[in-house]
C-alpha cells in the first residue's frame, strides 16, 4: 500500500492525476504474531544460558528473564534503575552507542518519550543477582546528550571498563554474546544454531507470570507494550482459561450454594488449559537456584 500511495504522490507531482486518493489512508496494524511455546525456555534453559554467558553479562540474563527487558533496556541497567523491590526502566542502549561520534549513548524507551519510564517488580532472586554483579563490578559513569539537549550522566553495569574495547555494547553485539552461550550451553536446532533468542527471555517472563493468574495488563505495562492488544496478541493463548471459575462466580452472586458437578466447558474440561511448560514454577520459586 505505501508503495502505491507513492507511485500515486508522484502522478501527483507529474500532474498525471489531480490528486492522489491514498493520500491520508491509514491501513490497519497488523497483529502481533502469537508466541510459540517452544521459542520458550524452561526454568532450567534460563540458568543454563546465565552460567554460559560472559560472566559480566549474567545479569542481562535475569533482567530480561527476571523481569521482561529488552535486550537494549538491560544493557542500559543504571544504579538509578534499581529501587527497592522493583527496577524503573527509563533508557534502553542506541542502537548507534557503539560508534565514537554518538553523542546520543542513551535513548527513550520504545514507543515513549524522553522522562516516560515504567516500574516492574522484582523477585528475590533478581535482586541477588544484582548484588552479585556489583560484588564483582563496579558501575560506570557515563555521561551523554539527551533528546532535549540535556547533558546527562548515569551510572551503568554494562559500560566499556578501561580494560575493554572501549565500545559501547548494543543490542546487536550482544546478540552474539548471547547466541555463543546458547551453542556452548548445548541449546541448539537441527541446524545447531542457537535455539532461542534474547527476545525469548521476554517470552519466558511473560508466559509464566500470565500462567500464575497475573493479571494480562499488569504484564502489558510490566513489557511496555503499546497497549494491551499487542499482549493479548502475543501472550493471550497461554492465559489459563477461566470457563468454570466464571460459572462459580455467577451462580455464587445469583443463587448461592454448591456448583456442582456441571461446570464442564465445551471441550469437556473442568475449564482451565494446562499451564505452558515455563509455568511449572513462579518467577520467584523457579530461579531461586540461581542465586
Amino acid at each position: 500500500m505505501m508503495m502505491v500511495a507513492a507511485m500515486l504522490e508522484a502522478a501527483v507531482v507529474d500532474k498525471r492525476i489531480p490528486d492522489n486518493p491514498a493520500r491520508g489512508v491509514r491501513m490497519p496494524r497488523a497483529a502481533a504474531p502469537a508466541v510459540d511455546g517452544d521459542e520458550i525456555p524452561t526454568p532450567g534453559e534460563v540458568d543454563l544460558i546465565a552460567a554460559h554467558i560472559a560472566p559480566q553479562y549474567r545479569l542481562t540474563i535475569y533482567l530480561q528473564s527476571g523481569t521482561g527487558q529488552r535486550p537494549s533496556e538491560a544493557l542500559a541497567f543504571s544504579v538509578e534503575s534499581r529501587r527497592p523491590g522493583f527496577v524503573r526502566i527509563r533508557w534502553q542502549v542506541s542502537a548507534q552507542a557503539h560508534r565514537a561520534d554518538c553523542r546520543a549513548v542513551f535513548v527513550p524507551l520504545k514507543y515513549r518519550s524522553e522522562g516516560e519510564y515504567r516500574d516492574v517488580p522484582t523477585a528475590p532472586f533478581v535482586d541477588q543477582e544484582i548484588d552479585s554483579h556489583l560484588s564483582r563490578w563496579e558501575p560506570v559513569p557515563v555521561v551523554f546528550t539527551g533528546r532535549r539537549g540535556k547533558r546527562r550522566r548515569l551510572d551503568v553495569f554494562f559500560a566499556p571498563r578501561p580494560r575493554g574495547k572501549g565500545a559501547m555494547p548494543t543490542a546487536c553485539t550482544y546478540g552474539y554474546h548471547f547466541k555463543k552461550a546458547c551453542r556452548s550451553a548445548g541449546l541448539v536446532d537441527a541446524d545447531g544454531e542457537a535455539k532461542y533468542t534474547p527476545g525469548s527471555l521476554r517470552h519466558f517472563f511473560a508466559s509464566t507470570a500470565l500462567a500464575h493468574g497475573v493479571p494480562i495488563h499488569e504484564v502489558s505495562r510490566w513489557m511496555g507494550h503499546r497497549s494491551v492488544k499487542t499482549t493479548i496478541d502475543i501472550y493471550g493463548h497461554l492465559v489459563p482459561r477461566a470457563w468454570h471459575r466464571c460459572r462459580a462466580t455467577l451462580q455464587d452472586a445469583m443463587r448461592p450454594g454448591p456448583l456442582g458437578a456441571a461446570g464442564q466447558s465445551p471441550d469437556g474440561t473442568a475449564g482451565c488449559l494446562p499451564a505452558s511448560r515455563t509455568g511449572a514454577d513462579t518467577l520467584d520459586a523457579a530461579l531461586s537456584r540461581s542465586g
